[in-house]
């Protein structure tokens, strides 16, 4: 499966130059995201949030990728990397269906987290941990084959400059590492996420996406981007999605 998820990490070039990585865009209390920025009644998707029981209204976010790609599927296994405030979760438990149809949710997060009472269900776990460094193990415990899904909608806290792009691109690319094992380039296609499954990361776009975007061509079947109406105008978020892993070794030759 994955050598050490820190051993792997530590050797790509564009390792994150923090240890802190942070959700963007996500309005907890108050309407405050975790940049900073205060939303209030006038945003329409913050009001919605609050209407429907959602924590956060990066919700409609992920439900508007759930509509259009099904990344998750009924009773599968879901890992969220960077879960606070757990909005992702709400949506990702939801996704499963009725309890009965079974599933998990795991959620990491360098924040304690609770998960929220409306929408979540005991398939949702919580790990107040750094995902780069949990051994082997706690994944063999957890999921033991895997995850159908792994989300990440992690971002550092933004300084409006060139270099909030870069340092989204290293996260991203972190997820990708958990999700695969390591670089693509490196032959080591290991990794937490099934064949077949799906990977879904956040970015700020710039520099080094479309090349970064091109990698997840020789790992997933389709590639493509979404920028969800619940974006903020003026914002350079988009997410980028790798569907459908390919099986080990297996790459299109078009």
């Amino acid at each position: 499966m994955l050598r050490s998820l820190r051993t792997i990490i530590a050797s790509s070039k564009t390792r994150s130059s923090t240890n802190q990585p942070r959700r963007s865009g996500s309005s907890g209390s108050g309407g405050i995201t975790r940049t900073g920025r205060r939303l209030g009644d006038r945003d329409k998707f913050f009001r919605e949030a609050k209407a429907e029981g959602y924590v956060a209204r990066s919700a409609f976010k992920l439900k508007e990728i759930q509509d259009k790609h099904k990344i998750i599927p009924p009773g599968g296994t879901v890992l969220d990397l960077g879960c606070h405030p757990g909005a992702w979760l709400q949506v990702a438990c939801q996704s499963l269906g009725p309890k009965p149809k079974g599933g998990l949710v795991l959620g990491i997060d360098l924040q304690e987290t609770e998960a929220p009472k409306q929408y979540c269900d005991d398939r949702v776990r919580i790990i107040q941990a750094d995902a780069t460094t949990l051994p082997l193990s706690f994944w063999d415990e957890h999921a033991p084959g895997g995850f159908h899904c792994v989300l990440s909608d992690m971002c550092h806290w933004t300084m409006g400059n060139s270099s909030d792009a870069f340092k989204s691109l290293q996260l991203a690319r972190t997820a990708f590492i958990i999700a695969i094992g390591a670089d693509s380039n490196s032959g080591d296609s290991g990794g937490v996420l099934k064949s077949g499954g799906n990977l879904v990361m956040k970015i700020l776009q710039g520099e080094g996406t479309q090349e970064f975007a091109a990698e997840l061509k020789v790992e997933f079947e389709k590639v493509a981007w979404v920028r969800p109406s619940a974006t903020r105008k003026e914002s350079k978020e988009v997410f980028l999605l790798g569907l459908k892993r390919r099986k080990k070794g297996i790459v299109d030759s078009c």
